[in-house]
């Protein structure tokens, strides 16, 4: 068995760096490969049982999301990030609005459940999942401004989700949730998150000057060490890790502006090694997705297929109604509109939905698994074509400028 798993592990990540050169290549989607060999080794052949990985699945999933925002934040432009923060937080509003409306009016009229019940799958399947966002994002040829938006908007969407989510949860388990709470709780979590992130990491830049050794392997440990300390102090780790990853991505110009001083001309961080990580991390964890389709009610997977849908028309509208009067936004809504993936808060809530015992949620893990699979399906098929129309649009142009001047020469 631990010869097997070994080998598993070796051939999936050998298989991640095939996808990756295909996609980067041919432009065949990669994380798709992924989800099918999960999907293979799964519930179709079972060479791996998901049951056995329940125990590990949160703790994996949480360490998905940490990575991947990490390694965001380190890769994007601090000047960026400020210009397109507001941008990014309207965005996320009117996203996760259109979704909660949607899908809580199609549960409530469709699958006739109550409203407060209809309410809560709503705001489960409400915001799309930066863990998948951002290395969908690193695979496409859009501009850095498109990136940091999307990237911030995902993050800002996961913070929202989840403390509306256990807010309501809270509420159909005791019944002693406010209004004022839900507020002061999102304003909490972001502050906190955003307040320890930059602290934690101007003093981590200060610290780097002096250790000459497993820099990068300290910086990993600081990540997971002060995550799970925002977290324990009613922030949002997630919101920690994306700025902690932004401070030290940006560490030369920061240390100019704190009068820190000189640190390691790599930039202070190694973004490689990081990378590295994040790219071993994600392909394990777009194979988990593909062991999680275990398919036991297929009315209630359906219906997760039809909620993904309900989810893409939502963000049509959210796209558009925000696009108005930003040329910006209007020029890039091809792949805002097509990236819609639920994955870790869908996932980690309708975990806590179970747990809690509300009534009326029985078919909630099912559906959330079809729209965890349809939406990730949409965004990474819809990055694929959008980047091979950019491809071709880019081969085009060079065409046109070699033409013209090979006639201006003649």
């Amino acid at each position: 068995m631990v010869i097997l798993a070994f080998a598993l592990a070796g051939a999936i990540i050998f298989l991640g760096f095939i996808g990756y050169y295909l996609f980067k290549k041919k432009g065949i989607p990669d994380i798709l490969i992924l989800i099918i060999v999960g999907i293979l080794i799964g519930p179709v052949f079972k060479i791996i049982d998901p049951v056995i990985l329940a125990p590990i699945s949160t703790v994996f999933i949480i360490l998905a999301l940490i990575i991947t925002l990490f390694d965001g934040g380190l890769n994007l432009d601090i000047y960026k990030v400020i210009k397109q923060s507001p941008r990014a937080m309207i965005l996320a509003i009117f996203e996760i609005t259109m979704s909660v409306v949607l899908i809580t009016v199609f549960t409530f009229f469709v699958l006739k459940l109550d409203f407060l019940v209809s309410l809560l799958l709503g705001i489960t399947l409400a915001g799309a999942c930066s863990s998948v966002v951002i290395p969908l994002l690193n695979r496409t040829h859009v501009s850095e401004e498109i990136k940091t938006l999307l990237t911030l908007e995902s993050a800002f969407t996961d913070t929202i989700v989840i403390v509306l989510g256990l807010t309501l949860i809270q509420f159909l388990t005791t019944a002693q949730t406010e209004i004022s709470t839900v507020a002061q709780g999102i304003a909490s979590a972001f502050s906190i998150g955003i307040v320890s992130g930059i602290l934690v990491g101007i003093v981590w830049l200060k610290a780097l000057k002096y250790i000459e050794e497993y820099d990068e392997i300290l910086t990993l440990a600081i990540v997971l060490l002060f995550y799970s300390i925002t977290e324990s102090l009613g922030g949002n780790g997630a919101i920690f890790t994306l700025f902690f990853g932004l401070v030290l991505g940006n560490g030369l110009y920061i240390s100019k502006i704190m009068k820190i001083g000189e640190i390691p001309e790599e930039n202070g961080i190694m973004k490689k090694f990081h990378s590295e990580i994040s790219f071993m991390i994600m392909t394990f964890f777009f194979v988990y997705i593909g062991l999680m389709v275990v398919v036991e009610k297929y009315v209630a997977f359906f219906y997760g297929i039809i909620l993904s849908f309900v989810v893409l028309l939502g963000r049509y509208v959210s796209t558009y109604i925000t696009s108005i009067g930003e040329p910006f936004l209007k020029k890039n809504i091809d792949v805002m509109r097509v990236l819609i993936p639920r994955a870790l808060t869908p996932a980690v809530l309708s975990q806590l939905i179970v747990i809690s015992g509300i009534p009326n949620t029985e078919l909630f893990s099912q559906i959330v698994i079809g729209v965890i699979i349809t939406t990730v399906v949409i965004s990474v098929v819809g990055t694929s074509i959008i980047e091979r129309n950019l491809k071709k649009r880019s081969r085009t142009e060079k065409e046109e400028i070699n033409h013209k001047k090979f006639l201006q020469f003649n």
